[in-house]
């Protein structure tokens, strides 16, 4: 009896080390569990102009990228005077933090004044700029476009980076190089890949400041009569007598110089004609006398036949 006991307690200790393992193993295995994945970021608003804030994923775990937008904006303006426009709307784009990079003005006193500017504004601003250039006047017409060239940005990314890593391998390959044509030919291959990181660059920075400021065209014009003014009527008349008189000095000075280039071929050739002319004249005049001598013989002879008969 007290050996049956005794193995009873043997296999109960044996079950309870049994147990007690395979706790520590369960608590080990959920030590060694990977951390549940992160919520993926929340994409941000989109702004109200220029470049908005809406992402691109390009395939799982790539980097979130903002939407790159060029934003165009063309309107045309009746105004009352162009030059007043032309001064505010400079002020304006510098108070915006913009600056103008076009302006022109045409037209002659007393007539039909026009102008063009064009200016780039923050995006953030370009919708309070154009509620005041709406204010300046009459809008005739008002265009606006938006290009995304978000693709192709992450593009030149990506070209400008490997360009980069490429010169950081040719100038560890310069470093090691030993032989001169060794030296040449990686020297040329460098200055080819730099300069394509500086076009790549340069068109980096125009996007982005493409993309951060809005581009504005403005057409101004003043509104038209339907008389033309005194000083119009009377330098329209001005003008057409100065056209006649200058038709006029024209035809004299045309004149001139054909005379000036003939003069020389009458003086050398002149009086050989004249010669020729004179030799005709004798020779017809000796022609008809002749003639007429003979014309007065024939009439004698037949005369004289008559009276015989």
């Amino acid at each position: 009896m007290s050996s049956i006991a005794f193995l009873l307690r043997r296999i109960c200790l044996v079950l309870v080390l049994v147990s007690v393992c395979a706790g520590m193993i369960s608590c080990a295995k959920k030590e060694e569990a990977p951390p549940a994945p992160a919520s993926a970021p929340v994409p941000e608003a989109a702004d109200s102009d220029g470049e908005t804030s809406a992402t691109l994923e390009r395939g799982q775990g790539a980097p979130i990228t903002k939407r790159k937008i060029i934003l165009n904006h063309a309107i045309a303006l009746e105004v009352k005077s162009v030059g007043v426009s032309l001064e505010a709307l400079q002020r304006l784009a510098e108070a915006s933090g913009g600056y103008v990079f076009n302006s022109t003005r045409a037209g002659s006193e007393g007539g039909p004044v026009s102008g063009q500017v064009g200016m780039r504004v923050p995006s953030g601003k370009a919708s309070g700029v154009m509620k005041s250039i709406r204010g300046m006047g009459r809008v005739e017409s008002e265009n606006s476009t938006a290009e995304d060239i978000t693709e192709e940005y992450v593009d030149l990314e990506a070209r400008l980076k490997n360009a980069k890593s490429s010169e950081a391998r040719l100038l560890g390959l310069y470093n090691k190089a030993g032989k001169l044509s060794d030296v040449l030919a990686v020297e040329k291959e460098l200055t080819r890949v730099r300069g394509d990181i500086e076009s790549f660059e340069a068109k980096k920075k125009n996007w982005d400041l493409l993309t951060a400021m809005v581009t504005i065209e403005i057409t101004l014009h003043e509104p038209s009569g339907g008389f033309p003014s005194g000083h119009r009527f009377w330098s329209t008349i001005k003008d057409a007598f100065g056209k006649s008189f200058e038709v006029i000095a024209d035809s004299f000075h045309a004149l001139i110089v054909f005379a000036a280039a003939v003069l020389p071929w009458l003086a050398v050739f002149g009086p050989i004609v004249c010669l020729l002319v004179k030799w005709r004249r004798k020779k017809k005049r000796e022609k008809i006398e002749k003639a007429g001598t003979a014309e007065a013989c024939r009439g004698e002879a037949e005369d004289g036949t008559v009276e015989k008969k």
